[in-house]
């Protein structure tokens, strides 16, 4: 990746946003930290000088002018350190005592201070500094100046100040680099996921998203379109199979449906022996339509269009009429259909559908099975589970997971009449409900089980067996 490019990401300019706010978020507290201590040193500054002036005021009371002329004298000895600023003045403006020349010709007030430069002289070198000071009237027309040369809390307060620029610049130095290291190693794993998705959509459909052991968000990220790529690569293993299927199941009754229609197009003999074999062509034609009605109820289950408008249903009353609807074909075979319906069997769906689920699971107990046929319908409050069970031939425990996909027949079931779409419709029709399908074995036999999550008791209306009929 380019520089231009790298500094036009949104990881970097969120990074550098947060380094503005932040380094922003100090100039802040510094200047709050700043105006503090400014304050703060305005009011010792101003409870020091006042102490000061009570200290002086109290040798003029005991001592008279002299004691007062002696105590600033004895504050501004050679061997005493400090900033203070003192000046006694007479009636006329001469200078008794104190550290000033004379009275400041030049001063600004501020509130109650006297603010006006003087000269500190050093070791090496003089500087220029303001002072504050407060004025006192003396008796006999006497004026005392007592104040404070602003060098050490100046140098106090520069200090901070040059404190916290440092810190700010030091700041935004340590942010953008941690922007750029941080920039980078993000971009790096979504430049790894955008590899991937090119690879991908270039056809490599096999190719996995990496995923770390860290288990953060582009770990889960990784995870989840790994998991979108093994469904993808499953529905285009399964378009494909069915493609292959439809060739292959359709080709036979197509090719007969053809053969036919020429023979009775060549048939140019008595129109009532051309009967039967227009009736096998329209039986033909209605084995193809079946099998498309079946892929195309199995693509409606998939794709959820069918649940648009869910409601309540009561299963039980889905199984009585299944049960009614068939119980004529069982008599015809000499078989019983039992019926055990036992707890709760209110689910959320679409009734059609699992009307449909149910009758193609008695439909093949009765036409691949033996004897009588158990349907039980049980529910424990979050569950309702559907067994429809026969006592057949069954399913080979290594059939059973292949018996679900489309257009698979088992050799045993070769000669009967079928789709092989009838399992699959009903474990799709489960899925979309948000349950599954199980083969079992029923020893002998086999128990096919709808495990579907029961619907909580609510407001929306159950539909009803006569309803349900219509």
């Amino acid at each position: 990746m380019s520089v231009r490019s790298f500094l036009s990401t949104s990881t970097f300019r969120l990074s550098m946003l947060y380094a503005a706010l932040f380094s922003l978020s100090v100039l802040v507290l510094g200047s709050f930290v700043y105006g503090a201590v400014d304050l703060l040193v305005e009011r010792q500054r101003e409870q020091t000088v006042r102490a000061e002036f009570e200290g002086l005021a109290g040798e003029l009371r005991a001592r008279g002018l002299r004691g007062l002329i002696g105590a600033i004298q004895s504050r501004l000895a050679p061997d005493r350190v400090g900033d203070g600023i003192y000046l006694l003045i007479d009636g006329l403006g001469q200078p008794l005592a104190g550290n000033l020349a004379g009275w400041p010709a030049r001063f600004e007030r501020d509130g109650p201070w006297l603010v006006f430069p003087v000269e500190r002289r050093g070791i090496d070198r003089a500087s220029v500094n303001e002072a504050y000071a407060l004025e006192f009237l003396l008796p006999g027309g006497f004026r005392l100046l007592v104040g404070q040369n602003t060098h050490s809390s100046g140098k106090v307060l520069d200090t901070i100040l040059d404190a916290f620029l440092l810190g700010v610049v030091a700041m935004m130095l340590l942010a953008v680099g941690g922007g750029l290291l941080f920039s980078r190693n993000l971009l790096r794993r979504v430049e790894a996921i955008n590899r991937g998705a090119e690879r991908v959509r270039q056809g490599d459909v096999a190719y996995r998203m990496p995923v770390g052991r860290r288990n953060d968000e582009f770990d889960r990220l990784g995870a989840n379109l790994n998991a979108m790529l093994d469904e993808i690569e499953r529905l285009m293993g399964a378009i494909r199979a069915v493609t292959d299927n439809i060739a292959h199941d359709l080709r036979s009754p197509l090719t007969r449906l053809r053969n036919r229609l020429e023979a009775i197009d060549d048939d140019t003999g008595d129109p009532e022996a051309r009967r039967p074999a227009i009736r096998a062509a329209i039986g033909e034609a209605d084995q193809v339509l079946a099998t498309f009605r079946a892929l195309l109820s199995i693509a409606d289950a998939e794709s959820g269009a069918a649940l648009s408008d869910r409601e309540r249903v009561d299963l039980a009353a889905v199984v009585t009429d299944v049960t009614e609807l068939y119980e004529p074909v069982a008599d015809e075979q000499g078989r019983l259909i039992e019926r055990r319906i036992a707890g709760g069997s209110t689910v959320s769906g679409s009734r059609h559908l699992l009307f449909q689920a149910v009758a193609n699971l008695l439909d093949n107990a009765l036409k691949y099975g033996r004897g009588t046929v158990d349907i039980a319908l049980e529910g424990d409050g979050a569950l309702v589970r559907l067994v429809v069970a026969d006592r057949g031939p069954g399913i080979r425990p290594e059939d059973r997971e292949r018996v679900l996909e489309r257009f698979v027949r088992l050799d045993d079931s070769r000669s009967t009449p079928g789709t092989g779409l009838g399992l699959s419709l009903v474990a799709a029709i489960a899925r979309l409900h948000g349950g599954a399908l199980e083969l079992e074995d029923n020893v002998p036999g086999l128990r096919a089980a709808i495990s579907l999550p029961a619907e909580p008791a609510g407001d929306r209306p159950t539909v009803s067996p006569a309803v349900a009929r219509t």
